[in-house]
This record gives structure tokens, C-alpha cells and sequence, in this order.
């Protein structure tokens, strides 16, 4: 099967679009999601484990925020030439590496989100990566404050739509932090694909379901998890494009990526602290995807007309250096 052009049918559509933005927290969801569909929970899982299987439902439940598994994070940008292979090679390989694209900035072409324990600890490795590949221009793009995270496709209207869960916590506790085992998040991460997903998870750590679907809970409502529901592929469901937009404010760039956060079609808005400062004015950040161009920017114009930034660039993904990742 090719799945690359694979056409979902209208029960997988609107299967995964339930589970995108109505996923329940129940003991239950694909049952809850079966019953609403009017099909049975057994075809519901089957279904899902087949799209699993091609690799267009990358997994169902939470996203586990990095920074209650202590870590620190940058977007990269590197300019790399025509030498990115060479680094790309050596990210594809580093499990702290979340996303890594090639994009057509006419100066910083690889573009890549990695994870490291300190900002010294990053930095010394881009460093070195870079002295490596014989890349001497790159600049740290830091999260000052990251205002939201729902990557979500719209399967219906062919353009990304952020879910109901999308606003990020700064500084979320450890789990440890709260007296909760570690394991709890990272097996609620990845949802398995059966009728009591939180006692299959409770099996494993000694608590009964309800007493983990209440920690779940607790944790998704303190920030520590977050954004519930699947995960999809998009660009094996038909979103060929991606776009980086990225903005320079009047200002300080809060009210800036305040208003990009309030338009649905932005996955991700980010407010970023360049290092070096002088290599970086766009300081506002925001993405979106859709099945063709003139979609991307017919969003991109309303955020200009809406949002007023004192300039905006759109950068394109050209190909997706670390394929298959789930983030």
C-alpha cells in the first residue's frame, strides 16, 4: 500500500477527527467515541490499529511537556548550504531532536528543535555539530514564552485548527515534584489502543483505573501534560505544506503573538529571545498547515491584516529532515 496518497474513508475521518477534538477523558474514550459514531468499539480499535500501521495515526493521548522532564529547548536555525545532509545525518540520529526541516530561508535553511539539559549543554553541542559540518552561521531561537501548542488537522476544511487544549504552562512541576510516578506520563503519552486504555496503565504501576485517569487529569490541569487526543501524520492525510510564519513586532511581541494565538488556524505560537539578538527581528512565531499553498496564504493574510506586524515573512518547509517523529 502506498501510503503516501492513502484516501481516508469517511468513517476514518470522522474517527480521527473526534479524536483530534473531542477526545474524552473517561476510562472509556474509544468506546465514547464509538458510541457517538454509532459503530461498535472492536471496529473503532481496528480501524485505529490500521492507521497505526500505515503510520497515519502517529498515537493517541497527551503531549508530555519537556520541561517537566527537565530539559531545555531551542529552534535552531543553521545555515547549512547545500552541506545539509551532513547535519541533518547527525540530528536524525539524536533522540533530543523533536523536529528538524529543510526550509527556504534565503540564509538559514535547516531549522531544528533540540532538547538538552541546560542552555550551556545545548549550546556546547550545536557548537560542536556545527564545527563539524563546516557551518559557522547559526542562531539560537530561545522560547521566551510559548503562548500555544495544538498540532491538529482539520480533515474536513484542509487546513490545521489548534484544539481546545492548546495553551502551554511555562513552568509545569515534575511529576516526582507531586508525589506521581514518572511512568504514569510517559505511558499516557501513548495511549494503548484498547477498550480501557488507564487500567491497562495501572496495571503497570499498581493504582486502580480511576485513580490513574484522576492523575492524568491532575496532570494535564497543572501543565504537565497536555494537548489530548491523536496525533496524526498530516502529510500522509494530504497536508503537503507547512508554513513558519514568522513576524517582527512594533513592540515587545506579546500582543503580537497574543493575537496570533486567537486565530484557529496556528498550531504553534512561540515568543523567542534570539542569540545572537542581532541575527533575528521576527521574534513572533507561529505555523500552519494545509493540503495546498493558497490556503497557507490565505491564512498568512489575515494574520497580517489582522494581527498588523511591522513585517512577516512565510518560511516553507521543503522537506522534513526527521520524519515519523512522535513529538
Amino acid at each position: 500500500m502506498n501510503t503516501e496518497n492513502y484516501v481516508l474513508n469517511d468513517l476514518e475521518r470522522d474517527l480521527l477527527m473526534e479524536l483530534q477534538y473531542n477526545f474524552p477523558l473517561t476510562p472509556t474514550p474509544y468506546t465514547d467515541v464509538a458510541d457517538k459514531l454509532g459503530i461498535d468499539v472492536n471496529s473503532t480499535l481496528k480501524v485505529l490499529r490500521n492507521l497505526k500501521e500505515v503510520g497515519i495515526l502517529k498515537r493517541v493521548g497527551f503531549y508530555f511537556n519537556y520541561r517537566s522532564q527537565g530539559h531545555v529547548a531551542s529552534l535552531v536555525a543553521f545555515s547549512a548550504g547545500d552541506s545539509y545532509e551532513k547535519i541533518a545525518d547527525i540530528l536524525r540520529r539524536d533522540p533530543l531532536v523533536t523536529h528538524n526541516f529543510l526550509r527556504d530561508h534565503e540564509k538559514y535553511n535547516v531549522w531544528a528543535v533540540i532538547k538538552r539539559g541546560s542552555r550551556e549543554e545545548l549550546k556546547t553541542y550545536v557548537e560542536s555539530i556545527a564545527r563539524e559540518c563546516g557551518i559557522s552561521e547559526w542562531v539560537f531561537l530561545w522560547s521566551r514564552k510559548t503562548f500555544k501548542l495544538s498540532v491538529k488537522f482539520d480533515l474536513y476544511r484542509g487546513i490545521s485548527r489548534s484544539g481546545r487544549y492548546s495553551k502551554v504552562v511555562e513552568n509545569p512541576p515534575k511529576p516526582e515534584d507531586l508525589g506521581i510516578d514518572i511512568s504514569i506520563p510517559r505511558l499516557a503519552r501513548t495511549l494503548k489502543l484498547v477498550e480501557r486504555p488507564y487500567q491497562y496503565i495501572g496495571e503497570r504501576v499498581g493504582l486502580k483505573e480511576d485513580e490513574v485517569l484522576n492523575i492524568v487529569k491532575e496532570l494535564l490541569e497543572r501543565g504537565v501534560l497536555g494537548d489530548p487526543g491523536a496525533a496524526v501524520e498530516g502529510k500522509k492525510v494530504g497536508f503537503k505544506e507547512n508554513a513558519m510564519v514568522v513576524m517582527e513586532p512594533y513592540d515587545d511581541g506579546y500582543s503580537l503573538c497574543q493575537c496570533a494565538t486567537e486565530l484557529p488556524f496556528t498550531t504553534h505560537v512561540v515568543l523567542r529571545d534570539p542569540e545572537p539578538p542581532e541575527a533575528w527581528r521576527h521574534i513572533c512565531y507561529f505555523m500552519v498547515h494545509a493540503v495546498d499553498r493558497e490556503k497557507i496564504w490565505e491564512a498568512v493574510e489575515e494574520a497580517r491584516e489582522r494581527c498588523n506586524p511591522k513585517d512577516l515573512k512565510a518560511i516553507f518547509s521543503i522537506k522534513d529532515l526527521k520524519p515519523q517523529v512522535i513529538r
